[in-house]
């Protein structure tokens, strides 16, 4: 809703609030001709009244929008009918940014059309937000459904409809979803379904399944995970999820039984050969199928804030977050995570000098809650100036601290500390094994007193996708202490660890002085 109306006789009534707003307002005569634009408009553009005026305001919109931005005013003016657009706005510096107009129109006492008010609000950083969710979605090949079980209504990306052998114009209903399932798993199916939409249900829904193509005939397994919500009175009001195709792990595992089941005691060599494939195997299955498949659970609560903030913002949007929700969450720290690993280069390509002082204080701001809701002491001493990446030496820090924290005894309050000493290079210990000479080195030590570990799993900590400790016990990819080893070093350095179950954990980073 616009944040005014002016007066049916015109705008000068509402002028000075229109200028105190904190978005853009706008206001036509009956034509479609802009008569007024309020300061916030000509502050953010740079142009001036003489220019904006008229249709000139359409000159400030991008040129690949400014046609669909007239074309859709002017339509909406004819038919006096709202309306909502979003198109990219240049700023007085010639920079864009994507906005959300929206317009009513407005009558006098007579009803009799005076033309339209509108505001222009800033919604940049939320597309931008919109765009990396859909890419991260269909980067995941992942098909998307959206079901109302009170109308039955319901809705299948292109990509879920091709896994049931379905075009991409095809009409679809819950009835069309249990024919494409195989007929061995078209009850068990259903009533897994039936029972995460009963009241009192926990709701969530993970099963794998085949389907038969409706038109193409094929075979394929899915993986589908969802969620239903409900409404004050318990009652189910949507379901909705996502579908994986995992045809090819499943023929893959299913070769690799017959091939493991045809070995026999003469092919000893081989058979041992083909358990390590096995393994390896295992742990990308464990990886590709629940590592970036467990996070679809989280996608909800993401999903929620960004409605509950910008569900004004979004529009038509909502519906399509809602159909993408269970696509990000958990899956998008596993992302972000290999990206920042995949990212990290073999050397620091423009180091600069770093106070770890102001840098440390920075990943404590980005803890803060987690610091409060722990209750957590942490100790700092004074830390060194040196060479390096600041983005590299602050993900150093952030998965250091963050490790101390999530890894802290039941019962027992938190308490992390960081010192500093001076090393020479003669005095490294034996382990330390620094990738560049220098005279002496930065020790800095991050201990605490959290549930530690076995010494004897020490040497594969640093490794990617290492968990010394159940899934089900801390979250985490298995990556964040992979990525400390490589930024140190990238920075010439050694890092090491020492840590016995149940006496806290003390990390050793050593950071070369020249």
């Amino acid at each position: 809703m616009t944040p005014f109306l002016p007066h049916p006789s015109g705008s000068s009534h509402v002028l000075p609030l229109a200028d105190d707003l904190p978005v853009m307002v706008w206001v036509t005569q009956a034509d479609g001709a802009c008569s007024y634009l309020n300061s916030r408009w000509y502050e953010y553009t740079g142009q001036q009244p003489q220019e904006a005026l008229g249709t000139g305001w359409l000159r400030a919109v991008h040129s690949d929008d400014a046609s669909q931005a007239g074309d859709v005013f002017f339509r909406a003016n004819q038919a006096q009918q709202p309306f909502s657009l979003d198109y990219r706005l240049r700023a007085f510096d010639g920079t864009y940014r994507w906005m959300k107009d929206s317009g009513r129109p407005r009558f006098d006492d007579r009803g009799q059309f005076l033309g339209f008010v509108g505001s222009v609000v800033d919604i940049h950083e939320l597309k931008i937000m919109q765009e990396r969710l859909k890419m991260a979605v269909e980067s995941t090949d992942l098909g998307t459904w959206d079901f109302d079980p009170r109308s039955g209504e319901l809705i299948w990306s292109d990509r879920c409809k091709a896994l049931f052998g379905l075009p991409a114009d095809a009409a679809v209903d819950y009835s069309i979803f249990l024919q494409g399932i195989h007929p061995d798993d078209r009850a068990s199916t259903d009533a897994v379904v039936q029972a995460v939409l009963q009241p009192g249900s926990l709701g969530y829904y993970d099963i794998e399944y085949r389907t038969v193509g409706i038109t193409d005939g094929q075979l394929r397994w899915l993986r589908a995970k969802g969620q239903s919500f409900f409404d004050q009175d318990g009652q189910v009001n949507r379901f909705i999820g996502t579908v994986l195709d995992i045809t090819s792990t499943k023929l893959a595992n299913e070769i690799l039984e017959q091939r493991v089941a045809q070995q026999t005691h003469q092919l000893q060599q081989i058979n041992t050969e083909l358990q390590r494939s096995n393994q390896n195997l295992q742990s990308f299955a464990y990886v590709a199928s629940h590592d970036l498949q467990e996070p679809l659970r989280k996608i909800q609560a993401f999903g929620d804030i960004l409605k509950g903030q910008y569900a004004a913002a979004l529009g038509s949007g909502v519906d399509y977050l809602n159909r993408m929700q269970q696509a990000a969450g958990r899956m998008s720290v596993l992302i972000r995570d290999l990206l920042a690993f995949s990212r990290l280069s073999s050397t620091v390509a423009q180091p600069s000098l770093i106070a770890l002082d102001d840098l440390l204080k920075s990943v404590l701001v980005d803890l803060e809650l987690t610091i409060t809701e722990t209750g957590a002491q942490i100790r700092v001493h004074p830390l060194p100036t040196v060479m390096g990446d600041p983005t590299q030496l602050r993900q150093l820090f952030q998965n250091l601290l963050g490790n101390a924290l999530k890894f802290r005894r039941p019962e027992v309050t938190p308490l992390i500390e960081i010192t500093v000493s001076s090393v020479a290079r003669q005095a490294l210990p034996a382990e330390v094994k620094p990738l560049r000479a220098s005279a002496g080195f930065h020790r800095i030590e991050v201990s605490d007193n959290g549930i530690g570990f076995d010494p004897k799993d020490a040497p594969r900590i640093f490794q990617v996708f290492q968990r010394l400790h159940g899934r089900s016990q801390y979250s985490g990819t298995g990556i964040g202490l992979a990525i400390c080893e490589s930024v140190v070093a990238n920075h010439g350095g050694a890092i090491t660890v020492h840590s016995r179950p149940g006496q806290g954990t003390a990390f050793q980073v050593y950071l070369p002085m020249d």
